[in-house]
């Protein structure tokens, strides 16, 4: 029997094939796709192609030893040479993550009311409010870049010092005419409302963001024409539909902001 008519050195040579296009596709993936998640997702894409070639090493039989010694070797080096990059990353991003937290920890102390003190006038109420949203800002806009015990830190500080800031607003218009207070209900309620869908946008484009991510790596590595084809007009579709939701969320945080101010003012 000639070498190729072999059944076993036939099967032996397609499971070396498909484990050497699945190690291609892993390396692929050592740039991570999720450049604005946080560090513990950034990678995911890889440690899950990862998970399934370690399976298939074990599955797939038979395999020539010296073709799984060197598909094996292959494969720990593409995976050693990221979890040095999450380490590099790590030490970076716990010393970028540091600095906002240093950032957003100051301006929530500046917002704090001062304690056992007369209740605060409306404009310095309205000051340290303002230092309090900025706090928030940036702990919305950097929160990629923060280890997660620093984000919880923050949002929870932001959330102490904001509970003040209500039972402030509330002494505040105690005294006020009964007549605002149907217009600061209606307010509310929008706010609610705003709060509520502006979740509901994040979270849809996250997913689509995630998405997105998941076709560019599909076209990176498909060799089927017409399934490119297919893949390139959802990514184009996928484009389109995260704009709108982008545009979405922009109009959303500026009613939030307007609605904010209403009620500052009511």
């Amino acid at each position: 029997m000639k070498p190729e008519e072999d059944p076993w050195l036939k099967n032996a040579h397609k499971n070396a094939e498909l484990l050497n296009r699945e190690n291609k596709k892993l390396s692929v993936l050592t740039n991570p796709i999720r450049e604005n998640l946080p560090l513990i997702t950034k990678y995911q894409d890889f440690w899950n192609q990862a998970k399934l070639i370690t399976s298939l090493f074990k599955e797939l039989k038979p395999l020539a030893k010296r073709d799984r010694d060197l598909l094996w070797n292959q494969f720990n080096v593409l995976c050693r040479e990221v979890k040095e990059k999450q380490k590099t990353e790590y030490r970076t991003l716990e010393s970028l993550s540091q600095g906002h937290f240093d950032e957003i920890t100051n301006l929530v102390e500046h917002a704090r009311l001062p304690i056992d003190a007369p209740p605060p006038e409306i404009q310095e109420l309205v000051e340290r409010g303002q230092m309090l949203k900025n706090a928030g800002d940036i702990l919305g806009k950097f929160k990629h870049e923060m280890l997660a015990k620093h984000k919880k830190s923050c949002f929870d500080h932001i959330q102490k010092i904001r509970k003040t800031h209500d039972a402030a607003w509330v002494s505040i218009k105690a005294g006020k005419p009964r007549q605002q207070s149907e217009t600061e209900s209606r307010i509310r309620r929008n706010l609610e409302k705003n709060y509520e869908r502006y979740r509901k946008a994040a979270g849809a484009l996250e997913n689509f963001q995630i998405g997105r991510g998941h076709i560019r790596t599909f076209l990176a590595t498909c060799e089927n024409t017409e399934k490119a084809a297919q893949a390139t007009i959802q990514l184009e579709e996928t484009e389109v539909r995260i704009k709108d939701i982008e545009e979405g969320i922009r109009k959303l945080e500026k009613w939030i902001a307007e609605d904010e101010r209403m009620l500052k003012g009511t």
